[in-house]
């Protein structure tokens, strides 16, 4: 789903555009000048409660490599001691390590990473002599929506959360003129939000094991 579609579909919800593209006049323009706001708390909710926007992220440690950043890793020298990473700085939209999975490739075995912890809110501390390839699943932050933004743009979300937007966005929208729709609307999306994260928490991804194991011991 792009943002256009996210803004077509808000404005058919409140009969506010016929027809298969967005016609702004005086009446919609209102709205449509309001829905950026409104898609970033609809998304914001979704990401948190709903369905997390997972991604993942690497740090190479290779004992000849010389330090170097691209768009997905980053390689690191073998060093004698620990390394301290700002998640954050790397990764913009950083929220959390998901239900602490730090993978670790040794070139012989991959599986969860045991000798790792985080500092803060985003400080990774690895050892720097162990070599190999991490993999740090991660939730992230949605993107941020402006004015922006172009229609063409995808939004960062699985289809099915997705296409809860539209019901947020005019729920809020629609507040002060048709309270009694709005109601029906933010219901609507509530009930979405709440299915999604059952859908979520009961997928093979949700379900992933709850405990992980790293030099703190075990997680629940």
């Amino acid at each position: 789903m792009t943002w256009g579609d996210v803004k077509l579909i808000a404005l058919q919800t409140m009969f506010s555009n016929e027809g298969a593209v967005i016609t702004a006049d005086d009446i919609n323009q209102e709205y449509i000048n309001a829905m950026p706001g409104k898609a970033n708390e609809a998304m914001q909710q979704i990401a948190a409660v709903g369905r997390p926007i997972l991604k993942d992220w690497h740090i190479k440690i290779n004992a000849d490599a010389e330090e170097n950043v691209t768009a997905d890793t980053l390689t690191l020298p073998a060093v004698e001691k620990r390394y301290k990473i700002s998640l954050s700085h790397y990764l913009p939209r950083f929220r959390c390590i998901d239900r602490g999975a730090v993978m670790l490739d040794d070139g012989n075995i991959y599986d969860v990473a045991e000798d790792w912890r985080l500092e803060g809110d985003d400080v990774l501390v690895i050892p720097g002599e162990v070599t190999g390839e991490y993999t740090i699943w991660y939730q992230a932050y949605p993107q941020t929506i402006t004015a922006q933004t172009p229609d063409e743009e995808d939004i960062d979300l699985a289809p099915d959360a997705a296409v809860l937007i539209p019901l947020y966005i005019a729920a809020e929208l629609y507040k002060e003129d048709e309270l009694a729709m709005a109601t029906v609307l933010r219901n609507e999306f509530e009930d979405g939000l709440q299915k999604l994260r059952t859908a979520w928490q009961e997928s093979a991804a949700g379900m992933r094991a709850e405990a992980v194991r790293n030099t703190t011991g075990w997680w629940s």
